[in-house]
């Protein structure tokens, strides 16, 4: 289910984070997270769904998305994933 219904580009990226009603709510729910007092994304959300949740805060902080999704990388995170940026830079996504 997890290809079926990917991003498959940066561009696709900028496209949701501009739609009027998903990129608001997706900005929404990065708020409604970074209130949670729980430390450990793998206890909010599983191991495998913080895993993608990494992954796709990583390509929507590189299509631009706003300081949300940098500010969430690295309160649960530490970091933006290495794979994701390592993936776009092999598609010339991003330099």
């Amino acid at each position: 289910m997890a290809r079926r219904f990917e991003l498959g580009s940066l561009e696709e990226a900028r496209a949701y984070l501009a739609h009027p009603v998903l990129g608001s709510r997706l900005r929404a729910c990065l708020e409604a997270i970074q209130d949670l007092t729980t430390k450990s994304a793998v206890d909010v959300f599983g191991e495998v769904d913080a895993m993608k949740l990494r992954s796709s805060l990583t390509l929507f902080a590189r299509a631009q998305g706003g300081p949300i999704f940098d500010a969430v990388l690295i309160r649960w995170f530490g970091s933006a994933d290495d794979r994701t940026d390592e993936i776009l830079k092999v598609s010339k996504a991003i330099p």
